[in-house]
C-alpha cells in the first residue's frame, strides 16, 4: 500500500518521533509514547538508548517500531505540564467539551500538543493500513513516589495476554478511575495497548528499567528475538519486589484533589505498601485522611500538579479471572438488556439504575469485560472494553 504523501511528510524529520525503524521483514507494528509528563524523563533517555544501540539487531528485526515523544514544551522545561495533564485530555475528542468547540476561548498548550500527537499516530495507522491486527501501543512513564515497576492496563483479554508475559504487577481497569487518558484512547480505537511504570521520576534505575522493559516488549511484541540468557536478564531488571505479589490488581479507592498545592502526602509511603483502614495518608486544607480500606496504596502523590492524591488496591483472585475470560467469550452479555434496572443505550453500552439494580453490579459488568463509570449518583454507564 502507497502511504499518502501528507502522512509521509508527517513521519519525515519530525521532532515528535525520536526514532523510527522499518525492517525489510513484515511483523509487528509497535507504538511507543515517551515523555507525555515533562517531569519523567526515563522514558525518553531509554528510547534513545535502545535506538544507539539497534544496529545489533539489523537483519533479525521484523516489522516496524516507532516513538513518539509527548509533551515537548513540558520536557524542555522539566515540569509535568504547562497549562494542563495531556494525559487527561484523550477522551475529551469529538465530545462537547472538545476544546475546539471552545470558539474565542484560550486553550491550554496541551491541547495543540495532542493534536499533533494524533496526527502522528494517524499516520502511521495509515502507513501500515493492511497489518492493522499487528500493532502494540507502549506508553512510558515515571511515578513521583518509589516504586517498583507495574503495568497499568484497560481490562481486555488481549491486553491481558501480553502484559503477563511480563514479570511485574498488572493494574487492571485503571481507565475507571483514571480518565482520559492515551491508553483508553488507543483501546478505543480496537488496538491493544499498556502502561509501564518505571519508578521514580529522576531514578537511575527507572531509566535501566524502561531500557529493560522495551528490549523485553520488542521480543514479546514479535519484532526481535531474544536468546534466553538475554530474556532472564531484561526480566531480572524489571523484576518486582520480595513483597510486592506478582498478580492482578484492582482499585477499590480512589483520593481526588481540587487542588494539589493544598494536598500533602505524609511522607514514607511507596507503591504497593500494605495499609490498614484508619491509618493516617495525607492531609487536605489541613484535615487528616485516614484510609477508607485497607490494601495497598498506590501512586501517592508526591507532587504539586495533577489531581489524583493516591489510589488503594487489592489483589484480584486468578480464580475470577479465569472466570472472566470463559464469560466474555461466551453470549451470555445478550441477556444483559433483561436483567432488572438495566437498559442498552447502544451496540456495547448500559445503562444501570441502582434504584432497581442494587447488588453486585460492578462486579458482574467487570467480570464481562466492561468499563463501568458513574452518569450520576443513582446511574452507571457501563461499556464493553
Amino acid at each position: 500500500m502507497q502511504i499518502k504523501e501528507a502522512d509521509q511528510e508527517i513521519l519525515e524529520e519530525n521532532e515528535r518521533l525520536y526514532w523510527s525503524y522499518t525492517a525489510g521483514k513484515p511483523g509487528p507494528v509497535l507504538v511507543l509514547m515517551v515523555g507525555m509528563h515533562g517531569n519523567e524523563p526515563a522514558g525518553v533517555i531509554a528510547v534513545k538508548r535502545i535506538a544507539e544501540k539497534f544496529r545489533k539487531f539489523e537483519g533479525e528485526f521484523y516489522g516496524s517500531v516507532y516513538a513518539i515523544a509527548g509533551n515537548l514544551k513540558a520536557l524542555e522545561q522539566g515540569v509535568r505540564y504547562i497549562d494542563t495533564d495531556l494525559n487527561r485530555l484523550w477522551e475529551l475528542f469529538n465530545t462537547s467539551r472538545d476544546y475546539s468547540q471552545r470558539n474565542g476561548a484560550a486553550k491550554p498548550a496541551e491541547y495543540k500538543e495532542s493534536l499533533e500527537i494524533k496526527r502522528v499516530i494517524e499516520a502511521i495507522l495509515n502507513r501500515h493500513a493492511d497489518n492493522l491486527e499487528n500493532f502494540v501501543f507502549a506508553d512510558l512513564h515515571t511515578t513521583s513516589s518509589r516504586s517498583c515497576a507495574f503495568i497499568l492496563l484497560n481490562d481486555t483479554l488481549e491486553n491481558r495476554e501480553i502484559a503477563r508475559k511480563f514479570p511485574v504487577p498488572q493494574i487492571l481497569g485503571i481507565e475507571e478511575n483514571i480518565q482520559g487518558t492515551l491508553l483508553s484512547y488507543i483501546n478505543n480505537l480496537g488496538f491493544r495497548a499498556l502502561g509501564f511504570e518505571a519508578g521514580a521520576h529522576q531514578d537511575e534505575l527507572s531509566i535501566e528499567r524502561s531500557e529493560a522493559f522495551l528490549h523485553l516488549l520488542l521480543h514479546h511484541a514479535g519484532n526481535i528475538e531474544l536468546t534466553d540468557s538475554e530474556l532472564r536478564k531484561q526480566s531480572d531488571i524489571i523484576e518486582v519486589y520480595e513483597n510486592v505479589p506478582n498478580t492482578y490488581y484492582e482499585v477499590i479507592h480512589h483520593k481526588m484533589v481540587d487542588n494539589a498545592m493544598d494536598f500533602q502526602m505524609i511522607e514514607g509511603f511507596e507503591n504497593f505498601l500494605p495499609i490498614e483502614k484508619n491509618r493516617p495518608l495525607a492531609y487536605e486544607h489541613g484535615n487528616l485522611i485516614r484510609a477508607p480500606k485497607s490494601g495497598r496504596i498506590f501512586m501517592p502523590l508526591y507532587q504539586k500538579k495533577g489531581r489524583d492524591g493516591f489510589l488503594i488496591i487489592k489483589e484480584v483472585s486468578p480464580f475470577w479471572l479465569e472466570v472472566s475470560g470463559y464469560l466474555r467469550r461466551s453470549s451470555v452479555h445478550k441477556i444483559l438488556r433483561f436483567l432488572p434496572g438495566v437498559k442498552q443505550t447502544g451496540n456495547r453500552s448500559f445503562e444501570v439504575d441502582l434504584n432497581v439494580a442494587r447488588f453486585l453490579v460492578k462486579d458482574i459488568f467487570h467480570l464481562l469485560g466492561y468499563r463501568v463509570t458513574e452518569k450520576n449518583e443513582f446511574t452507571l454507564i457501563c461499556y464493553r472494553r
